[in-house]
């Protein structure tokens, strides 16, 4: 008796054991998989992704595969001082083949230190400002006229080429910073920072001559300006005087427009205007040449999002504008759909799956990338048969998309060129939004065409063209594309299905556990 019953106690035992070594796997399997997220996702300037997880291999190709999404390092210093710096992404072109269509175009930025002074200059680039953080007092000589204004955080400007420029931090405190988007109109991609000493390359007769003085007398003024520095430390009292003259030369404007269209000239902030699209996941605000009439002769708007920790955009895309887009503040991801790198990749497997076979040597094969490279521009660029035949393929293989999916944090920047599907989701493990400065190129003709949400341009099609389309009756695409009510700014990923996706599949787990120690444990007795 005593032996029959031990059985089902040891039945139990065993089972007991089997469900907790099931527990055991199932919870050493969400940590390996968390572990891989945060391999594919945690590092600082990674996270390409495509439909299904590929190895990228060789640096070069890492930079194939991700010609959209630039880290905080990819900025270079252009000038450099102990007040602070400009940095500044190097031509896009030089990026990515796939960027040559805005080689005119550099995305740079300014950081002041507190009560310092940037020398008056000029740039060879028409120049839009947005400014990040703090505020300070900003001055333009243009056409003859001075015009001296109040800056702070949330002011868009505009700088034209050759127009002489100083701009201070009158803040005690806070670093200035200043976002700008350099429209290159001399060498395609470059641009100079001339400051004064730029008359100090004359030659002495001339100006001697120029402006009838001695040379000691000429020598000091402008030959020392190089050593002082771009950036300099300005005092209490020159700050105070630089305020006077902004408040008597002029202010900046923030408030109501013009019977007949917006601001002409000064500066436009964007944050005390309405926002455009608000809701509980985010806002966006922007200026356009209808609201600020400087922005006309450049045809480029500006935009800031300021995306709720946890949210994200709707997935959207531009007709006719390439964004060019700096985050500010706050961590999180981007996704850009692109139809270009599924073939690029395509023919890199194929060309490395030949040189494999053929047993060349590294260089070689170098040398081979760099013929094929070259193949591909100029093909593309002359729009030859080789350009028609991937057209064609592009058009028959419709559904190889490639996936690029990066974090991003403050320094990072990115590029989302028009038809682009693209989503920007702020990250609901920190405390803080995630905000984004946006320049779009193009802007005039431009339409933000939503593809999800209350508002998504799936919604307006007929329907049969829906039945069409989806392979499923009209009523039940409807049901799909109207189950998202808020627009524009969306619950993201882990706040809308993240956790409830987790603790499904845990308690299925757990379920699944439980039952099979229910069924042995009844099969014991």
């Amino acid at each position: 008796m005593a032996i029959r019953a031990t059985i089902p106690l040891l039945f139990l035992l065993a089972a007991g054991l089997l469900f907790v070594a099931a527990v055991g796997a199932s919870r050493k399997e969400e940590g390996r998989r968390g572990e891989q997220w945060e391999q594919h996702h945690g590092r600082e300037e990674q996270g390409r992704g495509r439909r299904g997880d590929r190895e990228h291999e060789g640096h070069q190709e890492q930079d194939s595969r991700r010609p959209y999404v630039f880290g905080p390092r990819s900025f270079r210093s252009i000038l450099q001082s102990d007040q602070g710096f400009i940095k500044a992404l190097r031509p896009f072109n030089e990026e990515s083949r796939l960027l040559r269509g805005i080689k005119n175009y550099r995305l740079a930025f300014l950081e002041a230190d507190p009560r310092s002074f940037v020398g008056p200059g000029y740039t060879d680039a028409d120049g839009i400002g947005y400014v990040a953080q703090g505020e300070g007092v900003l001055t333009l000589i243009e056409n003859g006229e001075r015009r001296s204004y109040t800056v702070r955080q949330g002011d868009a400007f505009v700088a034209p080429a050759g127009s002489i420029m100083h701009l201070a931090n009158t803040d005690g405190r806070r670093k200035l910073i200043v976002a700008k988007i350099l429209h290159t109109i001399s060498v395609p991609g470059k641009f100079q920072n001339f400051d004064l000493s730029v008359v100090s390359s004359l030659s002495k007769r001339v100006q001697r001559a120029a402006f009838k003085t001695s040379e000691e007398r000429l020598e000091k003024l402008f030959g020392r300006q190089g050593e002082k520095g771009f950036i300099i430390r300005a005092s209490e009292e020159q700050v105070r005087e630089l305020r006077r003259q902004a408040s008597e030369g002029g202010q900046s404007h923030h408030w109501p427009l013009p019977p007949f269209g917006g601001e002409s000239r000064g500066t436009y902030n964007l944050l005390q205007q309405r926002p455009t699209v608000a809701n509980r996941h985010g806002r966006i605000y922007e200026a356009d040449a209808r609201s600020f009439q400087a922005l006309g002769d450049h045809d480029i708007r500006v935009a800031f999002a300021n995306i709720t920790a946890g949210s994200m955009t709707a997935p959207y895309y531009n007709t006719q504008s390439v964004k060019i887009a700096l985050v500010l503040e706050g961590e999180g991801e981007v996704e850009i759909v692109c139809p270009h790198l599924s073939q690029d990749s395509e023919r890199h497997q194929q060309g490395q799956s030949q040189r494999h076979q053929q047993g060349q040597t590294g260089r070689e094969e170098e040398e081979d990338d760099e013929r094929e490279q070259q193949h591909q521009h100029q093909g593309r660029g002359s729009g030859s048969e080789s350009e028609s035949e991937s057209e064609e393929q592009q058009q028959q293989q419709h559904e190889q998309y490639e996936t690029i999916r990066a974090r991003v944090s403050p320094g990072s920047a990115f590029v989302v060129p028009p038809g682009h599907p693209v989503v920007e989701i702020s990250s609901s493990r920190g405390s803080s939004n995630l905000q984004v400065v946006c320049f779009e190129i193009n802007a005039e003709n431009n339409e933000r065409v939503w593809l999800a949400g209350k508002n998504n341009v799936l919604g307006k099609l007929d329907s049969p063209a829906k039945e069409l389309a989806f392979g499923a009756p009209a009523r039940e695409v409807e049901e799909v594309l109207r189950a998202q009510q808020d627009k524009g700014f969306l619950a993201g990923p882990d706040e809308q299905q993240g956790q409830g996706e987790e603790e499904w599949r845990h308690r299925g787990r757990g379920e699944e556990a439980v039952e099979s120690f229910l069924r042995m444990a009844t099969g014991a007795f």
